[in-house]
């Protein structure tokens, strides 16, 4: 017998089960062909757009069926791909993650074949802690400092998505790297091995905005003996990591000729960075980097990072953003005079610049000469924010800065910032706890103010 829904165009259907949840739309499509047809659009449809997958055996099955001969799941536009932290006791098992990447990399064809775009039009890699209760189950635990479990799992998910995206060649236009995430980064040597492979070209030819968090690799981060991180000198590496990072990316921003975004964060993993001398300068990077080798950018945000006056400056002129955004910046060589005079100057194509806590000499916070009160205040003086957010012909004009004229008055304030930035950009200390850092309404007491 008919439905007395039947009838009904779908216009009308559609404004029924814009108020059903989900499970009654699903009741209602199994009631006839016809009603299945009339009620998997619209609405319903959004509930396929965006999905959040998880990297096991039964969660990529389900969705290699999903997508199989053009069903529900071809609609997927918006994917997040989530890891489970293992423990570091926990052995990886090679063939287990290879099987992973099998039944993703065929899932990813399916999306290609069948999709209305043959692409995604975002795809995101994130990592969660789990525990096991007492039933057994999973479940997140109120404390996870297992730093290196994290990175080792942040790895191990690029590894078996890319892997996939490589197998498949799908199509993705913005790709985020745990770049949402705090206290979880990838090693930047592994992003850049794998971006330099050529069959690793077409993975790039589609991305329209990179978002990432990088760091140096656990193991240059840490003594092989003792396990511990490195500290003192022997931590250079990790200064050294980040002032070649923009030399590197240059080198492979050529792969990538949509690429309109790039937000770059690096995660410094020492006890507190120290001093790295600077490299020299490369005129045979230079003067490979020729114009319409890399491509010009509408926005560009750098965060973390050390770097030298003349890297920064370099790379900024070769991608030429309309829009930049630098945030703890800290030069390790040089000053920012050059930098202002490039985003200041009417032929550069930057119409929007947004500045925030970026230091010269490694530590020493910069503060404009613009109206506005800075972070805490200092003897010896008063000086301007250390931020500073301009448009249009207004970013035109000129700028200038001054340095702090002594120490710091009111330890509670400069605490404060000191954890909140640690927590942003690290170093890693007795404080991590990777479920803490993401938690959704954490707030920093006032009372809060041991951080040394």
């Amino acid at each position: 017998m008919k439905s007395h829904l039947e009838p009904l165009p779908i216009e009308l259907i559609e404004h029924i089960v814009i108020f059903l949840p989900l499970d009654d739309i699903a009741s209602l499509r199994l009631t006839s062909r016809a009603m299945e047809h009339k009620a998997s659009q619209g609405s319903f449809a959004t509930f396929f757009k965006h999905k959040d997958v998880e990297l096991t055996t039964t969660t990529l099955q389900d969705m290699l069926r999903l997508t199989s001969r053009g069903r529900l799941g071809c609609l997927l536009e918006h994917c997040n791909i989530t890891c489970v932290v293992r423990s570091d006791t926990t052995a990886v098992d090679e063939g287990a993650d290879q099987d992973l990447r099998t039944l993703l990399s065929e899932a990813f064809r399916n999306l290609k074949l069948r999709s209305s775009n043959g692409g995604l039009a975002s795809l995101c890699l994130r990592v969660v802690a789990r525990i096991e209760d007492a039933d057994g189950e999973l479940e997140e635990p109120d404390y996870f400092g297992d730093w290196k479990s994290v990175w080792s799992t942040a790895l191990r998910t690029f590894q078996i998505t890319m892997g996939a995206l490589q197998d498949s060649q799908l199509s993705v236009e913005d790709l985020d790297i745990f770049g949402g995430l705090k206290g979880c980064s990838l090693a930047c040597d592994a992003f850049l091995a794998f971006a330099q492979q050529s069959i690793s070209r077409p993975v790039f030819g589609s991305v329209k905005r990179l978002t990432m968090s990088l760091s140096v690799s656990p193991a240059a981060a840490t003594d092989p003996e003792s396990g511990n991180l490195r500290r003192g000198t022997d931590a250079h590496a990790q200064s050294r990591h980040s002032q070649l990072l923009l030399r590197d990316l240059l080198q492979v921003l050529h792969i990538m000729p949509q690429l309109e975004s790039l937000d770059v964060h690096w995660y410094n993993l020492g006890e507190k960075a120290p001093f790295a001398p600077p490299f020299p300068s490369d005129p045979q990077l230079e003067n490979s980097i020729s114009p319409g080798s890399v491509p010009c950018l509408k926005e560009c945000s750098l965060r973390g990072i050390h770097v030298s006056e003349s890297d920064l400056l370099h790379f900024l002129e070769a991608i030429r953003p309309s829009a930049v955004t630098l945030t703890n910046i800290r030069l390790i060589s040089g000053t920012y005079a050059s930098i202002l005079r490039y985003l200041t100057d009417p032929k550069t194509p930057v119409t929007m610049y947004d500045l925030d806590d970026n230091c010269e000499q490694n530590t020493k916070l910069v503060h404009f000469e613009v109206p506005g009160n800075p972070k805490f205040k200092y003897i010896g003086g008063n000086v301007g924010p250390s931020s500073i957010v301009r448009r249009g012909s207004q970013a035109k004009e000129a700028i200038s800065y001054r340095l702090p004229p002594g120490r710091v008055i009111g330890a509670g304030e400069r605490n404060r910032w000191l954890k909140a930035t640690s927590e942003e950009f690290g170093p890693l200390d007795g404080h991590y706890n990777f479920v803490g850092l993401n938690r959704v309404g954490v707030l920093i007491s006032d009372d809060d103010s041991d951080y040394d």
